[in-house]
This record gives C-alpha cells, structure tokens and sequence, in this order.
C-alpha cells in the first residue's frame, strides 16, 4: 500500500531504476519506490510486472503470496490477481466487486535495468528513460552490483555532481589538489545538468596511475550528468597528455 505523505515528497511522473534486470524472477520481489511498496515479478513470457504490494482485502504484502500462472494469489485468504492488477478469483463467491484491484505501474526493461513510472501512466513515455545504453554494449565490460546507502538519496546526488571532494577525501587514491584546483564547467538543458572538468598534463594519482599502467603525464576527465529525479552517469578516465 502506497504512503501518502511520504510518496508527496518525491517526483513521482518520472522513471525509477528499481532493479537490476537479473533481480527480477518469477521470484516475487518486494522493492519500495517513492515510498510506494511495489511487488516485481516476470510472467511466463519474461515481461516484468510491477504491481503495488498490498491485496486489495486485507492489504496484506501480495509478495507474501504465491505465483499461479502469471497471477499472484494472496498468502492470507487467496485473491487473485492478474498482471494488470484486477482480481480474477475470489474463494467462497462468484461475483467479484468491480472495485476488488490493487493498482499497476507501467514497466520498461533497459539498458540492464527494470524502470518502474511511479506517477500517472497516461503519461509514462518510455522515450524519457534515462540513457544508461553501456551496460549493454559489447564494447564494454564489467557488471553491476547494488550498493545501499542509508541515507537520502539527494546526498548521494550531491555527492556524485560535485567530485571536489575526491581531493579531501580520496587522497592517496583517485583524489589530488587538481581535482579541487581545476576549473570546470556546468551546462543544463530542459532535463539535464553536466558538470565537466578537464584536468590536463598533470601526474596521475595513483589509483589511475596502476589503472593507466605506465609513467609520464596524463590529461583526465570527469564528466558527470544528472537527469532528474535521479540518475547520474559519470564518464571518467585518463589518456596520454597532449604535447
């Protein structure tokens, strides 16, 4: 069931990342987005369902239940309902009430991600996911892994925008005063902000310089965009000075 006064204080017509694509099973998952209680799962055909987390009768977890078919059956008096959230079987009568439904969101798997719209789906477009098309590119390697913060999640925003902090509290390892004494630049659009800095003919600290894997200078890169609510992808790297 979804909370309210929590669920205001998020931007809800917008594209979460709520899992990773190999999260999702015929497991029944129980994920929270926005403060909303969500139940994942894939039917037989692998399309992911989400579903809000909550029978409509006693509002007991629906991910406490069990899968039938492409439906889910409530663990404490066994509704049913079907992937668009409608309950189609109801122990002890015939006639179903119209109103017997838990509500359905819409769902775009991509880029290695299941994307949940959490607000109204008339407007859900799958155009506004978030490009994040290197986590499936063959030109690229490496898998990812989900790390939990508890805190809120604007920090780890900030965090990620302003990559200053690399020289304080990374020194030794990614962080050095050029990171903090290099000028850069900040450019937004109607749906993104891209911080850029360009650090050139400098040392490499020396993360990069094992990374890197052989001596002289170095020019590096940070480029990091934030798309609200909130993604950020960071390209960073290092490549032999200019002359």
């Amino acid at each position: 069931m979804s909370n309210p006064v929590s669920a205001r204080s998020f931007p809800l017509n917008a594209w979460y990342a709520a899992a990773w694509d190999v999260d999702v099973s015929r497991t029944l998952a129980a994920i929270t987005i926005c403060g909303i209680r969500l139940l994942l799962y894939r039917r037989r055909d692998r399309n992911v369902v989400a579903l809000e987390d909550a029978c409509w009768h006693r509002m007991l977890p629906l991910s406490k239940g069990r899968l039938v078919g492409d439906a889910v059956e409530c663990g404490y008096h066994g509704l049913v309902f079907d992937p668009q959230g409608v309950c189609t079987h109801m122990p002890g009568q015939q006639r179903i009430p119209q109103q017997a439904c838990v509500r359905s969101f819409p769902v775009v798997e991509r880029h290695r991600f299941i994307w949940v719209w959490t607000g109204d789906p008339a407007v859900a477009d799958p155009a506004l996911v978030p490009d994040l098309h290197w986590n499936h590119d063959p030109r690229w390697s490496g898998d990812g892994r989900t790390i939990h913060a508890k805190c809120d999640y604007r920090l780890v925003v900030d965090n990620l925008m302003d990559l200053t902090h690399e020289t304080f509290v990374h020194a030794g390892s990614i962080g050095d005063r050029t990171v903090a004494e290099s000028p850069f630049s900040c450019t937004q659009d109607e749906r993104h902000v891209t911080v850029t800095r360009w650090m050139l003919g400098i040392e490499p600290p020396p993360f990069w310089a094992n990374q890197y894997g052989r001596p002289g200078l170095v020019d590096r890169w940070q480029i990091i965009r934030f798309e609200a609510p909130a993604t950020v992808t960071i390209d960073v790297g290092v490549i032999v000075a200019r002359a």
